[in-house]
């Protein structure tokens, strides 16, 4: 498929597109949605959270809008305190593997899956000792 069809095709089936803040306890807003059945989170939780406390309440928000036995999909950088975009440097929560399963499950899920990829940068661009992928079901119980 060449990339104009790709533009086209996902033109097509996008709906809409929202601002999403996690670190407010509505994180769509005035925006009301049904509950989804599956959230995805890629590269961004630990540069919108400052702190552990910051990230914990952030999953929490995130699993407002998830119904129960729904799924949180993260993906993200494994202790890392900086990534570079270019010239500019951004501040990122560096997080263990341990701490991140601790707030995960805190937040109401249970971890079904935890991948640890040995995905490095150069230390010049990111200090971060891999990418992992987690896969946890909102239980039932929670918010």
């Amino acid at each position: 498929m060449k990339r104009t069809e790709k533009e086209e095709k996902l033109r097509r089936v996008v709906k809409q597109v929202l601002k999403c803040d996690v670190t407010q306890s509505r994180p769509l807003g005035a925006v009301s949605l049904p509950p989804a059945d599956c959230l995805l989170s890629t590269l961004c939780l630990d540069a919108a959270c400052p702190d552990l406390p910051a990230y914990r309440a952030a999953l929490r928000n995130l699993s407002s809008l998830l119904k129960p036995g729904g799924y949180l999909v993260l993906v993200d950088a494994l202790k890392s305190s900086f990534y570079m975009v270019g010239e500019q440097r951004f501040s990122s929560l560096s997080l263990d593997r341990e701490a991140i399963e601790a707030a995960v499950r805190e937040a109401g899920y249970t971890i079904e899956q935890f991948e640890v990829i040995s995905q490095s940068y150069p230390p010049t661009m990111a200090n971060n000792e891999g990418i992992f992928s987690l896969v946890a079901q909102k239980l039932s119980s929670s918010a």
